[in-house]
């Protein structure tokens, strides 16, 4: 072949190439393309984190709000919430029950008291009869000492005439009949003292058992007095002393009821929303004088001393871009360079939307990965909640070159 057909053959060959050349850079710009609006378009936004405040019960929403200009106070209440129309029914029932159980209670004190004051005045008779026994009794003892002595003076006496008829009777002056009748005497005598000194021992060891409180009749048995309605009156003491125990701890649980039944009616008649002091309210779900229900959206607030960057990836940049990276942020209208830290990635088929975040960067959108920078450091510096402005976010440690490589794997 000659020098100017293989000239024709080498600009053949590169007309070749050229269309494969201009496919790879269209190819290597439509990957890279939403890398370089990210770097040079401030698509991304402030954000934080969106809190939604319910009703806790049914009823009014306040119609004075508690915070000034979308701000709370340092009371952190967000709304307040009225019921006037809950029912009282349960508080009333329970101060009846606690009222019936007190009446009770008071009735069994006085049942007990009565039966204390008839148990006092029994135990007082009880001693009057006790002191009459023990006088009764050294009465006896004495009466018999003094029989007792008595007969003692006849036996010496009887004994006597007894001997000076037996002398009368050997000298043949008096019969044997009437010396009999003699010995017979000083017998009976004799008998009798017998008698009086036993009944004088059961006497005397009766008083010993009475000063002990054992009180004995002749027969062994106690007297009526000592054990009249004694059983029957502890029992129904105890009896008391129990119904009165239980109607106490009856009374101390109504009293706990009584108060859970209070608690309960005031959080169900009014109820207030607390949240951070300084929260902002971020949207308003319920206006101030509506009727809401338990569970009800009332606001959307967020806490500003929590700020991030909504941050638009092209899913190439994902894998590169980690939690704890550093990255450096500019906002709309600011010159000054501010760092932040990734928190979390995600891939453009599971980002965070407006249900989690309070702002939403402006290059949201479908097949838009998504990443979290965390500044909150940087809220001294502003005076007013930046939330919502745009902003520029770079990664200093990824570059062109390693998005490309991470997209096309090599």
């Amino acid at each position: 072949m000659d020098e100017a057909g293989s000239s024709r053959s080498r600009k053949s060959a590169w007309w070749f190439y050229i269309p494969m050349i201009g496919l790879f850079i269209a190819y290597t710009f439509w990957i890279l393309g939403p890398y370089f609006e990210s770097v040079v378009v401030r698509d991304s936004a402030v954000t934080s984190w969106l809190n939604v405040a319910t009703s806790p019960i049914d009823g009014t929403l306040e119609e004075e709000t508690p915070y000034i200009a979308g701000i709370v106070g340092s009371n952190g209440i967000l709304a307040i919430i009225r019921n006037d129309r809950q029912s009282s029914s349960v508080v009333d029932g329970a101060e009846n029950y606690l009222e019936k159980i007190v009446l009770r209670a008071a009735e069994i004190r006085e049942y007990l008291a009565e039966l204390e004051e008839l148990d006092a005045e029994r135990s007082a008779a009880k001693a009057n009869y006790a002191d009459a026994f023990r006088a009764l009794l050294d009465q006896k003892i004495l009466s018999l000492q003094n029989e007792i002595d008595v007969a003692q003076g006849e036996l010496v006496l009887r004994r006597t005439i007894a001997k000076r008829l037996d002398k009368l009777l050997a000298q043949g002056n008096v019969s044997q009949l009437t010396s009999d009748e003699a010995q017979l005497a000083v017998a009976e005598s004799e008998r009798l003292l017998s008698e009086h000194s036993r009944d004088l021992g059961n006497l005397k060891s009766r008083r010993d058992a009475a000063k002990e409180s054992i009180f004995l009749m002749e027969d062994g048995n106690d007297p009526n007095w000592v054990g009249q309605a004694r059983i029957e009156l502890k029992l129904a003491k105890k009896n008391a002393a129990l119904q009165l125990h239980e109607a106490q701890a009856d009374i101390a649980l109504a009293e706990v009821a009584l108060q859970r039944a209070k608690e309960d009616f005031l959080s169900l008649t009014e109820a207030e929303i607390l949240v951070p002091e300084e929260s902002i309210i971020w949207n308003r779900r319920a206006a101030p004088g509506a009727t809401v229900v338990s569970g009800e959206p009332i606001a959307e607030w967020l806490d500003c001393s929590v700020l991030m960057i909504d941050v638009p990836l092209s899913d190439a940049e994902v894998p590169l871009v980690t939690p704890g990276m550093t990255a450096k942020i500019v906002l709309e209208g600011d010159n000054v360079e501010r760092t932040g830290t990734v928190i979390m990635s995600r891939g453009s088929a599971f980002t965070l939307g407006e249900n989690d975040l309070a702002a939403l960067a402006k290059g949201r959108g479908e097949g838009i990965a998504q990443a979290l920078v965390e500044f909150s450091h940087e809220r001294e510096n502003f005076e007013e909640c930046p939330v919502g402005r745009a902003a520029y976010v770079d990664f200093p440690n990824i570059g062109i070159l390693d998005v490309l490589r991470a997209r096309l794997r090599i």
